[in-house]
């Protein structure tokens, strides 16, 4: 989908959602049921026998990583609480319907619903989510219900090996290359979800059942030519490429291996291939799982050309269309490189990009453990990812830009959009990339209360903070290892007033540098208390196409001007995608340094300081205990972490009139 029309007018005539519903009580899962094609063992795919490329660091197993108390495990809870809530019986209804099954079922609606040719793609979402809720908490009963969800899904599965929520007239549709909405996108969830129930969960039979699908792909796409291929890979289609390539890893079949390579979109890859950032124009979220496909390529084959696609890409996403909050896109699309003042769109920053740019940056790191890739990581994890989730567990599409708009959330059974699917497996997958390693080395990427169960080594680490909230991270040795291993801390970009380390409350002399990482290796005893603070410096994020236009930054938080709330309503935040149409916000706010003389004269104003900090902070409140006011002439704002409004008004940007 590369042409400018964006997936909601696609819909077209969907059922709109209807007003603000809160999110069921918690609902205990089903009995259990035996299931003969359930392992007990979880799968892992980072060590396939046909990879090629090895990770220099690798991520531990989810298992291995516990979330502490903290609002990360508060947030997981409330996915867990939303997965619970949706019967099998509506999930599976347009598979049934579609097999030709009956079903007394209420269809769910939204992208769901039974005219929506999206169907079917959140239940690919589903199964991903509960797979990692189980390996990231041992959820027995999550896993039972995806259990049973798999096994009726297995049941609408046609002879071929087709699986879908529609019926197999949409590819004819493709074909002929008529209007049809993207069914290799939902084809892939599904097979993808099918993937994460064997990997994580142990399920032979989705295995089967992914393959079986692939196979049915495969036979479709080979009676395409090659040029008339390149025009339905016009149409939007996930992940194919990846979901293909880790069938290759897990069952060393080449020809799921030519499948991947069959999926790949020569318009997008041969202009990254050659550096040139063509960008521009197209669909984002549409490309990004594409580049994770050529990512995971290059692992399990070896294709440098693969290789340079990806970090090339990533290289022009991150440092050219990216906001200050780390995520991408406006209207859905990317637009020139480094306009970002310009792309302050109602619909800037759709919630799916931020997914898969992260977990993109995961597998670069673990192609090349930068600790850059994490600086940037963690940059959308503080300010896309959380805050993206309301207090019932409702989740976000886009997250505007436009100043004076405000925080849109789904509803619980009549949204179910692309960035309900994302972020239902988002917030059930929270602990796997706090740390990785290698043979003797434990990466610390980020702060968040965990314990790591290194059963290799013996190793048992916990950690502990309250940040950013708080400056301290607190590391205890509550198991030590059999021999020496080094703890590398990572010095975020942002840490610009140092880093002080102290082991059993001796400090200990770090050599501090930016975006790089902290390293403490010696032989450790059980008991060991390792803390480390990191000052939160204020700083100012600005936009490349206008000097002026600027964002306040705490650490690694984007700080935003509260704008009231005048003529907000529940209908409003619960209602559609996001706000646009029919609220034009307000201005942007600005921010006056200017000395009275120049300001009265109209004579230009002195240079600034580079960098020139405009804010400060003050008192919090119960509600915003991070509390900021601008500095300068009325008027003086207030502002607050992005990640903490919900229901407000607000401006990520401002403009700086003395820069």
């Amino acid at each position: 989908m590369d042409q400018l029309v964006t997936r909601r007018r696609f819909l077209g005539g969907a059922a709109a959602v209807s007003g603000a519903t809160l999110l069921p009580s918690f609902v205990l899962a089903q009995t259990a049921t035996t299931h003969p094609t359930v392992d007990v063992a979880v799968h892992d795919l980072a060590h396939s026998s046909v990879e090629k490329v090895e990770w220099k660091a690798e991520p531990f197993s989810m298992p291995e990583v516990r979330l502490l108390p903290g609002f990360w495990k508060d947030t997981m809870e409330l996915n867990r609480s939303f997965l619970y809530s949706l019967p099998n019986d509506r999930l599976a209804y347009n598979f049934r319907v579609t097999a030709g099954f009956p079903s007394d079922a209420e269809p769910l609606g939204g992208w769901e619903a039974p005219d929506c040719e999206l169907r079917g793609h959140y239940v690919g979402h589903y199964l991903s989510a509960c797979a990692l809720l189980y390996a990231s908490t041992d959820d027995q009963p999550i896993l039972t219900k995806a259990n049973d969800l798999v096994a009726i899904l297995a049941e609408c599965q046609a002879k071929d090996g087709y699986l879908g929520a529609y019926p197999v007239t949409f590819y004819d549709s493709l074909r002929k290359h008529e209007k049809v909405w993207a069914p290799f996108y939902t084809y892939h969830k599904i097979m993808a979800g099918l993937v994460d129930m064997y990997e994580n969960g142990g399920n032979r039979q989705a295995l089967e059942m992914a393959t079986k699908m692939a196979d049915w792909a495969n036979t479709y796409a080979r009676t395409f030519s090659d040029d008339d291929w390149q025009r339905v890979l016009l149409v939007e289609h996930g992940g194919m490429n990846e979901v293909s390539f880790n069938l290759y890893a897990i069952t060393d079949n080449t020809k799921y291996r030519d499948l991947g390579f069959r999926f790949e979109h020569k318009k997008i890859f041969d202009s990254l291939a050659n550096n040139e950032d063509k960008l521009g124009g197209n669909h984002a979220n549409t490309n990004i799982p594409k580049i994770i496909g050529a990512a995971r390529g290059y692992e399990l084959t070896g294709d440098t050309r693969y290789q340079a696609i990806s970090q090339n890409f990533y290289r022009m996403v991150t440092e050219h269309h990216t906001y200050c909050t780390g995520g991408t896109s406006n209207g859905e699309f990317w637009h020139e490189p480094d306009a970002i003042a310009a792309q302050l769109g109602p619909a800037a920053e759709e919630c799916c990009c931020s997914y898969n740019m992260m977990k993109l940056t995961r597998l670069l790191f673990g192609q090349e453990p930068d600790p850059k890739h994490f600086d940037y990581y963690e940059r959308l994890l503080y300010n896309v990812r959380y805050g993206t989730q309301d207090r019932n567990g409702m989740l976000m599409y886009y997250v505007s830009l436009k100043p004076g708009l405000y925080k849109t959330f789904g509803t619980p059974f009549d949204a179910f959009w692309c960035c309900t699917g994302t972020g239902s497996e988002e917030y059930s997958k929270l602990n796997d990339s706090i740390y990785f390693h290698n043979e003797d080395t434990v990466f610390i990427n980020l702060f968040i209360p965990s314990k790591l169960d290194w059963k290799a080594t013996g190793l048992t680490l916990r950690q502990t903070t309250k940040f950013p909230d708080e400056e301290r991270i607190t590391f205890t040795i509550d198991n030590a290892p059999a021999k020496e291993i080094a703890l590398k801390m990572r010095v975020p970009y942002w840490a610009t007033q140092g880093v002080t380390v102290n082991v059993n409350n001796q400090p200990v002399q770090v050599t501090a540098t930016l975006s790089s990482y902290i390293e403490l290796g010696r032989s450790w005893k059980s008991g060991d208390v390792i803390t480390v603070d990191i000052p939160m410096p204020l700083h100012i994020n600005t936009t490349p196409d206008d000097k002026q236009v600027q964002a306040a930054m705490y650490g690694p938080l984007v700080l935003a001007i509260l704008q009231g709330t005048e003529g907000l309503t529940a209908s409003m935040i619960y209602l559609g995608e996001g706000p646009r149409g029919n609220d034009e916000g307000y201005p942007m706010p600005t921010v006056d340094l200017r000395p009275p003389a120049h300001r009265n004269a109209g004579s230009p104003a002195p240079a600034p300081a580079a960098g020139e900090v405009w804010f400060e902070r003050v008192e919090g409140s119960r509600h915003y205990p991070l509390q900021f006011q601008t500095k300068g002439h009325s008027p003086i704002h207030t502002l607050v972490p992005l990640n903490q409004i919900m229901d407000e008004r607000y401006s990520v940007y401002a403009k700086n009139l003395t820069a």
